[in-house]
């Protein structure tokens, strides 16, 4: 009898799997070397983990383009290990992530940042790993479902070349000056940017590998806010990006960021010196105004809301140099969800000038 029952067990044991394996028999499994069922987070039974990302979706209509692009998917994976230390990382698949080969490529597979935070407390944390570099406030709020407009601005795809993520470790925290007032700080030792970058600084942006000239960069940044709804910024990059080290890329910006009621304010500056390369200074802004209006426009989202964006964008990179005016207007059924209709103007690249319709959703 007891061994017909044995046979009954383990029958049902192979049609239910793990569902049907005991609480003593499941920790057993789990510690079993092997590298599978080995892991902490099999023994939490998932505890703490949490996966969500974004994606973005675009329609371009002018000159160059009339097609759909599916730009980006994000998977954002999140890793509390305990109530102080926390791993945090982005993977992002761009253009649909179809990569043919060595140099020639569809899309792009990779890891936009991973770290270990380790706080100690509020004004004292310790990050290590893939860092998304703090040079400039857009660099940090770079997701698509954040902004109003579709393209980013054009002294953070040149000047400050979002997104711009680097091997390294460093510091950040925050400080209250005031009941009030607020202020926080970056500041990272980084791998920096390779030999590329005489070419474009964008083509020469972050290592998370090898340091090509073993001398370290340095990244940092400093924001106030003296009241809700104000927030200031300056932040910088420093250090060789040449193999040799003997050439310095040193990028200066400024930031700012201010809401009041249905208003929005915002904008960045930034000045790169690239010494040894063709275009040794180069510099960059853009000015933007937001108006929201019409919540509740759709009764089925009681919490939509309508935006009017109007984006004034230059940047001088001494060989060429480019404005562009955008005029856009989105409806967010949610707040994480944005459809976007954007027209964009240029002032040398006039094949450019076209309508963007764009959809963006955190998950």
């Amino acid at each position: 009898m007891k061994k017909r029952t044995a046979i009954l067990a383990l029958a049902l044991m192979g049609l239910l799997g793990a569902a049907a394996v005991s609480a003593a028999e499941e920790e057993k499994r789990v510690t079993v070397p092997g590298g599978i069922y080995d892991k902490p987070y099999i023994k939490r039974g998932g505890r703490g983990s949490f996966i969500g990302g974004y994606m973005d979706h675009e329609l371009f209509w002018n000159d160059k383009n009339k097609t759909f692009d599916q730009h980006r998917y994000i998977p954002f994976i999140y890793g509390q290990v305990s109530e102080r230390i926390h791993v945090v990382s982005e993977i992002e698949f761009e253009h649909g992530g179809l990569v043919k080969g060595k140099g020639d490529s569809d899309g792009e597979v990779k890891l936009e940042f991973a770290t270990v935070d380790i706080s100690f407390s509020e004004a004292l944390n310790y990050r290590g790993g893939v860092i998304l570099s703090p040079l400039g406030r857009f660099n940090l709020q770079h997701d698509s479902p954040l902004n109003d407009l579709t393209n980013r601005p054009l002294v953070d795809q040149q000047v400050i070349p979002t997104t711009l993520s680097e091997a390294g470790m460093g510091f950040f925290g925050t400080f209250y000056p005031s009941e009030a007032s607020l202020l926080g700080y970056e500041f990272y030792v980084v791998n920096g940017f390779n030999n590329s970058t005489a070419t474009s600084i964008r083509s020469g942006r972050g290592s998370q590998k090898v340091d090509n000239n073993e001398q370290k960069s340095l990244v940092g940044r400093l924001n106030y806010s003296p009241f809700l709804g104000l927030d200031l910024g300056a932040s910088f990059h420093w250090g060789a990006y040449d193999d040799a080290g003997d050439d310095n890329l040193a990028i200066l910006a400024l930031d700012g960021d201010f809401n009041r009621g249905p208003f929005e304010l915002k904008g960045e500056f930034a000045r790169a010196s690239v010494t040894g390369a063709p275009a040794d200074e180069q510099f960059g802004y853009y000015a933007q105004v937001g108006y929201h209006f019409l919540p509740g426009l759709v009764k089925q989202f009681p919490n939509s809301i309508c935006t009017a964006t109007f984006r004034y964008d230059f940047i001088d990179l001494e060989a060429r140099d480019e404005t562009r005016y955008t005029f856009g207007v989105n409806f967010r059924p949610e707040e994480d969800t944005a459809l976007k209709l954007d027209y964009e103007i240029y002032d040398q690249d006039d094949k450019s000038n076209g309508i963007i319709f764009s959809v963006a959703s955190y998950f």
